[in-house]
């Protein structure tokens, strides 16, 4: 699943953990906890098995201020579709409060 010789940002997630981290990140506050304090470790909740190179450099799975639930449920198919395209995953705001979907259209 992870491209070693990738110099920037991570491989996309496969749909399922992507699905996955959006139901959580939109519904369960323990989770949400988790990906802030730990991402590796909330990545690793849900059935990523290499998170550490989710993490590298610039990583999209950052976020000062977490968006709210309503935010992510509401950019939801937005967040999937960029989750799970190929890219380098770096857009630092991905997840940040306020920020998810001109982040987003800009990226």
């Amino acid at each position: 699943m992870i491209d070693s010789k990738r110099s920037q940002g991570h491989p996309p997630l496969d749909a399922d953990a992507a699905d996955k981290l959006l139901e959580k990140l939109g519904t369960d506050d323990g989770f949400r906890d988790t990906f802030v304090r730990d991402p590796g470790a909330a990545l690793q909740q849900i059935g990523v098995v290499d998170s550490s190179a989710a993490l590298v450099g610039a990583s999209c799975m950052r976020a000062n201020q977490l968006a709210s639930k309503e935010e992510i449920q509401a950019s939801r198919e937005t967040l999937q579709n960029y989750l799970t395209s190929t890219g380098t995953h770096t857009v630092v705001f991905c997840f940040e409060s306020g920020k998810v979907s001109a982040s987003l259209r800009r990226g």
